[in-house]
């Protein structure tokens, strides 16, 4: 079964998104840090819009991580500024 999104949003101090996935019963909760959220948007912003904008790939990056990592259902899946630049090199469709 793949993880699957609930909610996202941004932590009132700004420096974190959290986005909450279900897999395999259990609630995970992805932390992505204001680097992480700068390397995702063009031009580089950390808010609520671009959290919005990019939950999709953020949901990809935590699906692999929680399928490729084994961790407790209860521990938090980080996702940063290298898993963004990583997840666009490996999308990156130019030549």
């Amino acid at each position: 079964m793949l993880p699957r999104f609930i909610t996202a949003f941004l932590r009132s101090s700004g420096e974190t998104g959290v986005v909450l996935m279900e897999h395999e019963g259990a609630q995970r909760v992805v932390l992505i840090d204001r680097d992480a959220l700068r390397e995702i948007s063009d031009p580089p912003r950390a808010d609520e819009t671009r959290l919005q904008q990019h939950v999709g790939t953020i949901c990809e990056i935590a699906a692999c991580k929680i399928r490729l990592e084994p961790q407790s259902a209860f521990s938090r899946i980080r996702v940063s500024k290298d898993d963004i630049a990583a997840w666009k090199a490996s999308h990156d469709t130019r030549h």
